[in-house]
């Protein structure tokens, strides 16, 4: 859509008289997919590409003109009725073009600011994405004000499509071959939210996906109880292995196996370069990125990975903003697969262990691990003898009733002089959906003295903790 340079004013929209054209009777549809036009040939790429999918999805198309009332006010009634007539003509047009390849489409001519009525659009709740053209880079000062395919994307609450090149999805919609998609990935809820938006494209017809997350060495390193071994240039292979493992668990149950696979690249610094590398490698048709959707000054002090992927990325961009609410803030249930539990081998910290099994119905895995208190980490792991027997002693605390359950157990002695970053260590390489614990509940003086493992796991881990406390 046309945009103008420089900050816009906030103006109010209207939606204009229906066009007189528009066909009675409509296919009905749950969801919806917007797209703006400003009738250009870029803008005409990104209507046919959200016809298509429009088409594959079953779903009705909304197409936008807007009109910026700025200009209207400063002519006649007559001269301003001629030209809304000429411009409801011409998105008539383009939508009978598009009713051709078979989309069901409901024409909106609105006045108002390109980018705010976008975003309003993507609000209601019937919007399943919004579809928008891009001209390619831009000058670097509209950069920093942003277009309207960038400001669209940084303000609706529902994922924007930035289409650069609608050849791909032609071939893609003709069945000509897969479309060729790339997503960014980060553990974050927009990620999450990412790959969500891929399994539904893969309803409307095949892709071929690549997962890639871009991992810090010294970050993952020390994350994962590694710290001895940081490189410079790649990580460690248990590292390396441990982070595909867990990109693997995030990416298999939304998006299967088929046509999948995922990658793990080190890099120093901010994550957009070697991303933005990786889709040139790839020559992906598609990237998918999560954002934050950052305002004001934290987007210009932290930065926006998914703004310098949508500006130097040559391909089209979706850019999917974090899922409002959580699974349980929706009432699902979060399924529960593998569960660290940890024990001092008291009988009050014994106890936490069968609340561990009782997480997992049927099946998963638990790890039950023992930290050893020390100064010197190389003096922790002591005698091969005396680890022996402490494994030997943590597997004869797993419940009988585990391996009924279906339950899978392993035992892990590590040897740390800080407890609580132990078990926050040994719960990232196990990968765990809960950690259990017990605690004595200290308070006061003797809080202050001992401190509590309990609360520090719970401070600085980001996983759930259940914690149980003295009868």
């Amino acid at each position: 859509m046309r945009g103008r340079r420089g900050l816009m004013p906030k103006l109010g929209r209207r939606r204009l008289k229906e066009n007189q054209y528009a066909p009675s009777t409509m296919k009905t549809s749950k969801m919806r997919i917007v797209c703006g036009t400003d009738f250009s040939v870029h803008a005409a790429q990104a209507a046919t590409v959200a016809a298509m999918l429009a088409t594959r999805l079953n779903e009705t198309l909304i197409l936008i003109h807007v009109v910026e009332n700025a200009g209207l006010g400063a002519t006649s009634s007559q001269v301003g009725d001629s030209f809304l007539a000429s411009v409801r003509e011409q998105l008539h047009r383009e939508a009978e073009r598009l009713r051709k390849l078979g989309a069901t489409v409901k024409e909106e001519p609105v006045t108002g600011s390109p980018y705010e009525a976008l975003v309003e659009a993507g609000r209601r709740s019937s919007t399943r994405f919004v579809v928008v053209s891009s001209l390619g880079r831009i000058a670097p000062s509209h950069f920093l004000v942003g277009s309207v395919a960038e400001r669209t994307a940084e303000h609706s609450p529902v994922p924007t499509l930035i289409v650069r090149d609608s050849a791909p999805f032609e071939a893609w919609a003709r069945g000509d071959r897969p479309l060729k998609v790339l997503a960014g990935y980060d553990f974050s809820a927009s990620s999450d939210a990412a790959l969500g938006w891929i399994k539904e494209l893969r309803r409307a017809g095949p892709c071929d996906v690549t997962v890639a997350y871009v991992a810090w060495p010294p970050h993952e390193c020390v994350r994962l109880g590694f710290g001895d071994k940081v490189s410079l240039v790649e990580n460690p292979p248990e590292v390396q292995r441990l982070l595909e493992r867990d990109l693997q668990q995030k990416v298999t149950p939304l998006l299967g196996e088929e046509n999948v696979r995922v990658r793990v690249v080190a890099s120093w610094g901010r994550p957009d370069a070697p991303l933005i590398q990786i889709v040139r490698e790839a020559q992906a048709d598609l990237v998918v990125i999560g954002t934050h959707q950052r305002q004001g000054l934290s987007r210009f002090w932290l930065g926006s990975v998914s703004r310098s992927v949508l500006y130097h990325t040559p391909t089209s961009v979706v850019v999917v903003p974090a899922a409002e609410s959580s699974p349980l803030a929706t009432g699902q249930i979060p399924e529960i697969k593998r569960v660290l539990v940890t024990t001092d081998f008291s009988e009050f910290g014994n106890r936490a262990i069968p609340y561990a099994c009782s997480s997992l119905h049927r099946g998963g895995s638990v790890c039950l691990l023992h930290v050893v208190p020390s100064a010197d980490k190389s003096d922790a792991k002591g005698p091969a003898r005396r680890l022996e027997l402490l494994r030997t002693r943590l597997a004869s605390l797993i419940p009988a009733e585990a391996e009924r359950r279906g339950i899978e157990t392993q035992v892990e002695v590590v040897g740390h002089r800080d407890p609580a970053t132990a078990i926050c260590q040994a719960a990232e390489r196990f990968g765990a959906d809960l950690i259990c614990m017990a605690s004595h509940g200290r308070s006061g003086l003797a809080k202050t003295i001992l401190g509590s493992v309990a609360r520090a796991v719970m401070t600085r881990s980001h996983r759930p903790l259940l914690v149980l406390r003295p009868e």
